[in-house]
């Protein structure tokens, strides 16, 4: 196994993103349209929104819940919410569920395998990350710890189960998800309603974005940064605010977005102190999403072995093409 790492520099970068794009938002709002204004996030927060599911639970007594995804998520709640006043909950509730297992979804949905170690930012490979949060009446409920909750995570949707596994907490930065480990294994038990096995995480109070995952550590050459290079200024005028550029390295569970960098006006992922990517000769694909202030969203995917030492991509005009959410999610899903 092996360990990428990058600098703190990769880490406030993100940060700084999301501020660019909050001020580029604000600057749009007294010049544009505000039809304008939203059509970036409404592309990417509409495929979000397409995917949150909102399902209805019966107890069946005593405060015992059980739901099941879509994609197989099963969630198992006995005796385990509380309100907001601390009393334990009976009768109803909505469960807000959100599966996000290839990385398709990771790129679509905008919620990166990218995690926080005090600062220092390292490339993840998911088992899988799912929202859940549980309301009743429209308030918000909580796991005290007292009951007992669990959630099931299919190991056949991400190629079948790894006994390495950990525990991530989300943290939302703008429109991603910054992990947060727990440092708990997470163990594999046989699925409880079908052939197969499952990731099992048990909760105790946290409710929200879970992953599991593993830390990868790459096994190419070192590269000092990733770059892509947008040489298209007549495809729209939606500048970097409405513009998704991502890294897929092929055969991985996981996907990570390139930071825009306003001084090389480009997008970039580079070492630093903590070291350069040990991604260099690996096969890799650089995803590129442009939606355009009339709705049109671009995108461009070129699969290529990224260099050693410096990588650098340059995306022209005619590999630009128009794709509707259906197109886009097609050709994400022909990587793997």
């Amino acid at each position: 196994m092996f360990k990428i790492k990058q600098s703190n520099f990769l880490f406030n970068s993100i940060l700084l993103f999301a501020l660019i794009v909050g001020f580029y938002s604000c600057e749009q709002e007294q010049f544009q349209n505000p039809e304008i204004e939203t059509v970036e996030t409404s592309y990417f927060q509409q495929h979000l929104e397409d995917n949150t599911q909102h399902i209805i639970a019966q107890d069946q007594g005593e405060g015992s819940y059980r739901v099941v995804g879509n994609q197989g998520t099963t969630i198992s709640i006995e005796d385990a919410l509380v309100d907001a006043s601390g009393e334990r909950v009976r009768g109803e509730v909505e469960v807000e569920l959100i599966e996000i297992y290839s990385v398709a979804d990771m790129i679509l949905n905008r919620k990166q395998t990218l995690a926080d170690y005090d600062g220092i930012p390292a490339i993840l490979e998911s088992g899988g990350e799912v929202f859940v949060k549980v309301y009743q009446d429209g308030q918000e409920l909580f796991a005290d710890g007292k009951g007992d909750m669990r959630i099931f995570l299919p190991t056949e949707n991400t190629g079948g189960a790894r006994e390495n596994m950990e525990l991530y907490y989300g943290d939302e930065v703008g429109d991603q998800v910054i992990w947060k480990p727990t440092g708990e294994k997470i163990k594999v038990v046989n699925s409880e309603s079908r052939e197969g096995e499952d990731y099992l995480v048990i909760i105790q109070n946290t409710l929200g974005w879970i992953n599991v995952d593993i830390i990868y550590a790459g096994g190419g050459e070192e590269v000092e940064c990733l770059e892509v290079i947008i040489q298209c200024p007549e495809i729209c005028e939606g500048g970097a605010a409405n513009t998704v550029v991502a890294v897929h390295l092929s055969s991985l569970n996981s996907a990570f977005e390139l930071t825009y960098d306003p001084v090389s006006g480009s997008y970039k992922l580079c070492g630093g102190q903590e070291g350069a990517i040990t991604v260099g000769g690996l096969q890799a694909s650089f995803i590129v999403a442009i939606t355009c202030p009339n709705g049109m969203t671009y995108v461009a995917i070129v699969t290529t072995t990224i260099n050693p030492g410096y990588h650098t991509e340059i995306i022209y005009c005619p590999q630009l093409t128009p794709m509707g959410p259906g197109e886009f999610a097609d050709a994400l899903n022909g990587l793997l």
